[in-house]
């Protein structure tokens, strides 16, 4: 085989370069995009074309006619090749997916293989595609060329190729005309590319009678090469189909944006006027931060921003920003995608501030029990923190005795979807105190705008207080209709028969009247004091503890009894309240304390808080030396209308009881170390009767 290696062959050379590197630089560069139908087909056009144009300067160089008609046959496969190639394209790049079907390329290919079965037969039938094909030199040149004229087939097969090329073109230019200036430059890139090429080929057919003329058409393609290029790395051609774009984008509410990997926004639908931008259009090829200012934080490299605030003529604007690597464009290339969260971020505003000024607190609680959030209400109802508590379990401030039975109420609403349910139990306070908690639970966990258990909670512990005053008064008027009842009457119907013998002249008799009336009296007298003596002490001030017993001890009828201190101290209480305690107190001590032996001794003795700088009381104890309270008795000593004194009310002990239990403290009764009866008072309620 012989070469004529010449000058005029560098161009041919060139191009065919130029077309193969283009197929390398999107096959190679472009291999993640290759799902794509619209690069799958420019990667097919593009390898048809460096195909054509290897044919075509192989047969150029060699000068033998049996290896001009063979490169001939490859030029005849790469020009095939790239008009489907072209047609799929052109079908791809204007979204007409559904007719890159094999069915329909295999009926297109049918003429194309049918004429290059009779290029490459036996002379008898190739000459219906070429009539006559020698070799001639070219004077001009020097080469030496096929000198051949097309057949019927040929020309057919031309005008076929033709056909498939314009409707390409078409569909093409008409994409340009329905887009917008970015896809529109995009798009008559493509054309161009296409045109030029073809342009020159028809010049070459219809010049095809001179016999030898030299085709110029693969010097064509060095220009589509460069122009399709540009089309991919200047207007992003294999990143968005403009139809498709506009379709979706363009009538979509949220501002669209799409910046390439050097910051340039390479499109934009007309709601980023939301954005303040006055032409959309206009923004394409400029750099994204210098366009729109108001996207530089989004745009940032570290810690880029999910919301995005601007300042409008009507006030401030939210946008929720949706920020991801476009995988169909090149690499670096972003989409943005900005909603306006306007009105949802007001109303977000408006209930937080509800929240947030609300007395009642507000706790979001995970599947597992855990915090997710502490409204601020919790900073003034338990005094934390508002996150203090975040990330802990909520069980572990509730009260030891409410924990298990709070634990699995929540597992069990867990599993019930709209769960609502109401609850009371006991809360911690930052102070060390418990307070009662009622709560209202909803569950919203499968809620994907909450995911969590919520707890409405509103303190009760006053509430809970003055329930259990209306209860005790309820118990106190009950007791009190019980001594009107029951009590009065035994002295009464004592008194009646005495008063009848006193009538029948029995006089001595009038003194056990006048003893059942001072007795009725005196049950009276305690039964309204105890009555009295139930509400709970709201003010208290700091008393000297002996003073005030003193001062007890001296309106109490005592006869030779003795008081005793074992100790001092001070306490906060209701003055007068505390000292008829101590009466009642010493009143008891004094009736049932003093025996034939003689007079009861009473001592009074304090424990102190020693951490303290005052010496304040925390317990203090009245013992007298009597025969003290038998065992079995003294769960009952409280009670109304419970003695051992057939001379008592059975009152005496029930005031002092409620009197303490007024001031949240706690009395037990004990035996003395010398015997005799001792009443033990907690200051700080924690001891239990």
């Amino acid at each position: 085989m012989e070469w004529q290696p010449t000058v005029y062959i560098i161009p041919f050379v060139f191009s065919a370069l130029l077309s193969f590197g283009l197929f390398l630089y999107v096959a190679v560069g472009r291999t993640h995009l290759l799902d794509r139908p619209v690069v799958r087909m420019f990667v097919a056009l593009t390898f048809s074309i460096a195909v054509w144009g290897v044919g075509d300067v192989f047969q150029l160089l060699t000068t033998d006619l049996v290896a001009k008609r063979a490169w001939l046959v490859v030029q005849f496969i790469g020009a095939g090749g790239s008009t489907l190639g072209l047609l799929g394209f052109a079908l791809a790049y204007t979204d007409n997916d559904e007719y890159l079907t094999s069915r329909l390329f295999g009926l297109l290919a049918v003429e194309m293989t049918v004429a290059l079965g009779l290029l490459a037969t036996s002379p008898t039938y190739h000459q219906l595609y070429v009539v006559a094909v020698d070799t001639a030199l070219d004077p001009e040149t020097g080469l030496v060329m096929l000198d051949r004229s097309l057949g019927p087939a040929a020309t057919f097969h031309v005008i076929y190729s033709y056909a498939l090329i314009v409707a390409a073109i078409a569909l093409l230019l008409r994409a340009a005309l329905r887009s917008e200036q970015f896809f529109r430059s995009q798009s008559l890139a493509v054309v161009a590319a296409i045109v030029v090429p073809f342009v020159v080929n028809i010049g070459w057919f219809v010049s095809l009678g001179s016999g030898g003329s030299l085709d110029y058409t693969v010097l064509g393609f060095s220009f589509s090469a460069v122009a399709l290029w540009y089309a991919i790395s200047r207007y992003s051609l294999l990143a968005v189909s403009p139809v498709a774009r506009k379709t979706v984008i363009e009538n979509m509410q949220d501002a669209v944006v799409v910046v390439d990997q050097e910051g340039r926004i390479i499109d934009a639908n007309p709601a980023v006027q939301a954005l303040g931008v006055a032409r959309p259009s206009e923004l394409i090829g400029e750099t994204a931060v210098q366009a729109v200012p108001s996207l530089e934080p989004v745009l940032a490299d570290d810690e880029p921003t999910d919301e995005l605030s601007v300042e409008m003529d009507d006030g401030t604007r939210h946008f929720a920003v949706s920020r991801q690597p476009l995988e169909s464009a090149s690499a670096g290339t972003r989409l943005l995608i900005l909603r306006d969260v306007t009105e949802q971020r007001r109303i977000e505003q408006r209930y937080q501030r509800l929240i947030e000024n609300s007395s009642d607190m507000i706790t979001v609680l995970d599947a597992n029990g855990r915090i997710k959030y502490d409204s601020p209400a919790v900073e003034g109802v338990l005094g934390y923190e508002q996150d203090e508590w975040v990330g802990h379990h909520g069980s572990d401030r509730l009260h030891p005795d409410d924990r298990d039975r709070m634990v699995a109420e929540f597992d069990q609403a867990v599993d019930e979807h709209d769960h609502s349910s109401r609850h009371e139990y006991r809360i911690r306070h930052a102070d060390g105190s418990w307070r009662m908690f009622e709560s209202f639970a909803s569950n919203l966990l499968h809620d994907p705008v909450v995911e969590g258990m919520v707890l409405n909670s509103r303190d009760i512990t006053d509430r809970k207080r003055r329930e259990r005053e209306l209860e005790r008064t309820n118990e106190r008027l009950d007791e009190f209709a019980s001594v009107v009842s029951h009590d009065l009457r035994n002295p009464l119907t004592v008194g009646n028969g005495y008063l009848q013998a006193a009538k029948e002249g029995d006089m001595e008799a009038l003194s056990v009247v006048e003893e059942t009336h001072e007795r009725m009296e005196r049950i009276v007298d305690d039964a309204l004091e105890l009555a009295r003596q139930g509400d709970a002490v709201e003010q208290t001030e700091t008393v000297e503890l002996a003073a005030v017993a003193r001062r007890a001890w001296a309106t109490v009828e005592t006869g030779d009894g003795v008081l005793r201190f074992d100790g001092g101290g001070t306490v906060g209480a209701d003055p007068d309240r505390l000292r008829r305690l101590f009466e009642n107190l010493f009143r008891n001590c004094v009736e049932h304390g003093t025996t034939d032996e003689g007079a009861v001794t009473v001592t009074v003795d304090t424990e102190v808080d020693a951490t303290a700088e005052d010496p304040a009381v925390v317990r203090f104890s009245v013992t007298d030396d009597g025969p003290g309270i038998p065992t079995d008795q003294r769960e009952r000593v409280f009670e109304s209308g419970v003695t051992t004194n057939d001379e008592g009310t059975g009152f005496g002990l029930a005031i002092v009881e409620s009197i303490a239990r007024a001031h949240g403290w706690s009395v037990t009764v004990s035996e003395g170390e010398a015997g005799g009866a001792r009443f033990t008072f907690e200051l700080d309620g924690s001891a239990a009767r």
